[in-house]
């Protein structure tokens, strides 16, 4: 979450006795900011790390080269409803889950598209 990190990054890498910096939390503050991406629900104060397959996946140089894409299905009036149950029961898998945007043949290179979790 927000505060979670705001906590963290507090004063992390202060000097204690005996022990002198705590790097491991520098590197997890460094590991968070490259690979962290905050909710794309406004106001939720929610952040997600990649640390399964997508963390590995190669990113691409521009769009036309990704294979794969975030999972947000089209809305039938188009963008994204204010209020919806449905998406509103789903939007914690928008923020998560990616699909494959064409068809990727055996030993293709999964590519992320540059900017995944900012649109």
């Amino acid at each position: 979450s927000d505060d979670s990190m705001e906590n963290i990054r507090g004063d992390p890498i202060k000097e204690v006795d005996g022990v002198g910096r705590a790097t491991v939390i520098e590197d997890f503050i460094e590991f968070i900011d490259e690979y962290g991406h905050a909710s794309l629900q406004e106001g939720s104060g929610k952040n997600f790390v990649e640390i399964g397959g997508s963390f590995l996946m190669r990113t691409g140089d521009d769009v036309s080269e990704a294979n794969v894409r975030r999972w947000i299905p089209t809305h039938p009036e188009g963008g994204r409803p204010k209020y919806s149950p449905v998406y509103d029961r789903h939007r914690h898998s928008f923020d998560v889950f990616l699909v494959a945007s064409r068809d990727i043949k055996a030993g293709e290179e999964i590519v992320k598209p540059p900017a995944l979790w900012k649109e």
